[in-house]
């Protein structure tokens, strides 16, 4: 097969590596293609794409601007400006760009995707959520442009745009159900609003899809620490009424301890009852890996040791010992969420 010698098919290979991941063969072909037609719009927008994959936004910036100077009343080199300067933090300019490329092309999906990407990082999420909107209505049947509104919906806290969120994962889910980002960011979404178990399945089902995604075991961490404060507030409650009920007896003190220990193992239980078999072993290295986690699970495994105790000797003051754990957990708690904030 002859390989192809028009600088429009060198760019067209150009961007069919990019797709594939092959950003160095693309930006080879990029180049190939430019060298062929210097200063061509077209071609210089295929260099700044590539050159926005391969996260070299300098670079891709001056391609952009390049490529606007030539063709100014072509869309796609603003909408790779207002991408670049998006990602350099110059978020101004990148809106300014942006709404420049969706006034020339007010029906192009492309454009108003870029726009509402930049309008997200600007910090303007209300606008971005409308433009986003706007790109569901031109691509009903897209993927990517129901995970563009749904994680637009998510950066605004209140209930109604977390429902638009969920509504929009679950929409993009529908359509390509083998979608890593959307499984992982509905499972964040889940962990925000207190749903850990949810949390945790969709995680380990993000994790079968994309086993490099380094996201998925930061946000475990993140359930993790959500069930361990859960724990942490039961144990709490608990040895208020076991202290209580030791004050009689030794039998009270059996009885409630007892008591406690199988409300614990029922929490426990309904919290993980629906959990994939694959949640086990990624929890544990999720637990491993992070230290202030490990001591945590640690201790709360010696308050229910306390408790064991208090249930064998009859002896309810030793539950007095789960206070100070608690107490030592929950500044560890404080500093660990400083310290990463």
């Amino acid at each position: 097969m002859t390989p192809p010698t028009s600088p429009f098919d060198l760019a067209l290979r150009a961007e069919q590596l990019g797709q594939l991941g092959r950003v160095e063969d693309a930006e080879r072909a990029a180049r190939e293609a430019l060298a062929l037609e210097p200063g061509d719009p077209r071609l210089l927008g295929t260099l700044s794409s590539t050159m926005l994959l391969a996260e070299r936004y300098d670079e891709g910036l001056a391609a952009a601007e390049a490529a606007c100077a030539a063709g100014p009343q072509l869309e796609r080199p603003h909408r790779l400006r207002a991408l670049h300067l998006s990602m350099l933090g110059r978020h101004a300019e990148a809106v300014e760009a942006g709404y420049a490329s969706v006034t020339l092309e007010p029906e192009e999906p492309a454009a108003a995707h870029g726009y509402a990407k930049v309008l997200q990082r600007a910090g303007r999420t209300a606008d971005a959520v409308r433009v986003a909107r706007r790109v569901v209505e031109l691509e009903p049947d897209s993927a990517s442009a129901h995970l563009l509104l749904a994680d637009c919906a998510s950066d605004l806290r209140d209930r109604a745009h977390r429902d638009l969120a969920r509504q929009e994962y679950e929409a993009t889910l529908r359509i390509d159900p083998e979608n890593a980002a959307a499984r992982h960011d509905l499972a964040l979404l889940d962990a925000r609003t207190r749903r850990p178990a949810q949390a945790l399945a969709g995680l380990i089902a993000a994790g079968r899809l994309d086993p490099t995604m380094p996201e998925v075991m930061r946000t475990v961490v993140v359930v993790l620490w959500q069930l361990s404060w859960r724990l942490r507030m039961w144990l709490f409650v608990a040895t208020l009424f076991t202290l209580g009920a030791s004050l009689s007896s030794a039998t009270g003190a059996r009885v409630s301890a007892g008591i406690v220990l199988v409300l614990t193992a029922a929490l426990v239980w309904w919290t993980t009852r629906d959990l994939p078999r694959q949640t086990w072993p990624v929890v544990r290295r999720a637990v491993r890996t992070d230290r202030p986690l490990t001591v945590t699970y640690a201790a709360l495994a010696l308050c229910l040791l306390l408790y064991l105790g208090a249930l064998a000797s009859g002896f309810g003051v030793m539950v007095t010992g789960v206070w100070v754990i608690l107490i030592a957990l929950g500044w560890l708690a404080l500093g660990v969420r400083a310290f990463r904030r």
